[in-house]
C-alpha cells in the first residue's frame, strides 16, 4: 500500500509531465505540421516527426506496437509498485519516478490515442551527420533515470548498513522437561 502523501506526491508529478508532454505534442503538430525543419541555433531545432518504432526508432516488425504497449503498461506498473518502498531510503525516488511514469504515459497516450507514432518535434544535432528527435515525455524519461542514480547509490548505501547490523537473536523459551 502507498502511503497517500508519496502516492499524492508522485501522482502529481507524473500527471504533470503527462499533461506538458500532451500539450507540447499537440502544439506541435499543430504548428509543425508541413513546416519542415526550423532551426532554433547551430544544435537545436524544431521539426516534427512521428515515431512509429521502438524508443531510438528501432522496429520490431509488426509487433513492434504491441511490444511498446505492453513494456509501457509494466513499466508503469512496477514504477507504481516501487514507488513507496523506494521513498522510505530516498525521498528524491517520489519525483524521479513520476518524471519516468509521466513520461512513460505521455508516450502511451499517444501510441494508443494519436496519430500513428509518437510526435517528436525536438531536434538535438549530436554531430555533422547525426540528429535525434525527441519530444517532453522523452526528456521527462531521461531525466528521470538520471535523478534516480543517487537513489540507487542511496538503496546500496542502506543495504551495505542493513548487512552490517547483527542479527538479533531470539532466545528460545526454556522447554519443559515433564
Amino acid at each position: 500500500m502507498i502511503p497517500r502523501t508519496v502516492f499524492a506526491r508522485f501522482a502529481l508529478v507524473s500527471l504533470v509531465v503527462l499533461c506538458l508532454d500532451l500539450a507540447g505534442k499537440q502544439v506541435a503538430a499543430t504548428l509543425l505540421g508541413g513546416l519542415g525543419e526550423v532551426p532554433l541555433g547551430s544544435r537545436f531545432s524544431l521539426l516534427l516527426v512521428y515515431n512509429t518504432g521502438n524508443a531510438g526508432g528501432g522496429t520490431l516488425g509488426p509487433f513492434t506496437w504491441h511490444v511498446n504497449v505492453a513494456l509501457t503498461a509494466v513499466a508503469v506498473f512496477l514504477m507504481t509498485s516501487v514507488v513507496a518502498p523506494l521513498a522510505q531510503v530516498d525521498r528524491r525516488a517520489i519525483t524521479a519516478l513520476g518524471a519516468v511514469t509521466g513520461g512513460a504515459m505521455g508516450n502511451l497516450a499517444s501510441l494508443l490515442f494519436g496519430p500513428p507514432g509518437v510526435a517528436d518535434f525536438l531536434g538535438i544535432q549530436l554531430s555533422a551527420d547525426t540528429m535525434i528527435v525527441v519530444n517532453l515525455a522523452d526528456l521527462a524519461l531521461w531525466t528521470g533515470a538520471l535523478l534516480l542514480m543517487p537513489v540507487a547509490l542511496s538503496v546500496v548505501r542502506a543495504l551495505r548498513e542493513e548487512s552490517r547490523r547483527p542479527l538479533a537473536v531470539t532466545p528460545r523459551p526454556a522447554q519443559n522437561p515433564m
